[in-house]
């Protein structure tokens, strides 16, 4: 029950010259320029095949992306060739950086990451960033609200390109739900643990404050964060 098929099946989040990847950078990316304001150095976290990575570099950014699957990474890194890139793509975990403190002016966390960690793992993420940001740094988090998304995905038959929802199996605390996948000639399972917009702010309090919340599509959102004095 890995990402790794989703992620290879869903070309939104793997190809970046996929009109589905395109078109969610030019969702974001008005959004994402409004805080970037002064040129620094950006850490893209979560960076996947490097989509946001490329698009900062482009506006003049210095840019490490990290990931933690190999297999997305080395996408990365092949796109990184094609375009005679400068951007450092890094194997690391999220919730142990392997950067000093305050190392960058932005940490970007784009890509609805948070359903890929347990209420304790997240908290570790969150500390990490706040680590490694700078103190009049920025943390720009993008993520749709599961919780709020749950009541559709229950009701409805959601169809992608050649795989379509065929189940949805939510725990009795509404923790997690796998929802699986089914196309033409095989189906996957992928859990997702479930966190909400009310529950996200509250575990960033613990280390940021919030400059602003948008929402930007039914589900979506776009927070922005400064590290609490430290």
């Amino acid at each position: 029950m890995s990402f790794r098929k989703y992620y290879q099946v869903f070309k939104v989040y793997s190809d970046i010259n996929s009109p589905e990847y395109k078109k969610r950078i030019e969702e974001l990316e008005p959004y994402l320029m409004r805080f970037l304001a002064n040129k620094g150095k950006v850490l893209d976290l979560a960076c996947g095949a490097g989509g946001f990575s490329f698009l900062l570099e482009d506006y003049g950014f210095e840019v490490i992306g990290v990931d933690i699957d190999e297999d997305m990474l080395k996408k990365a890194r092949e796109y990184k060739k094609e375009r005679g890139s400068n951007v450092v793509f890094v194997q690391a975990d999220a919730k142990k950086l392997p950067f000093k403190d305050h190392s960058f002016d932005y940490v970007l966390f784009v890509g609805d990451n948070v359903v890929h960690f347990t209420p304790s793992e997240l908290n570790q993420v969150f500390k990490e960033i706040c680590r490694v940001l700078s103190k009049d740094g920025l943390f720009i988090l993008h993520f749709n609200d599961l919780r709020e998304m749950l009541p559709m995905l229950k009701s409805s038959n959601i169809v992608g390109e050649e795989y379509w929802i065929s189940k949805v199996l939510v725990d009795k605390d509404e923790k997690f739900v796998i929802l699986e996948y089914q196309g033409p000639n095989d189906y996957f399972r992928v859990k997702f643990n479930i966190w909400g917009k009310t529950a996200i702010e509250l575990l960033a309090k613990l280390y940021f404050i919030q400059v602003e919340s948008l929402k930007i599509g039914e589900y979506s959102y776009l927070q922005v964060y400064k590290p609490k004095k430290r």
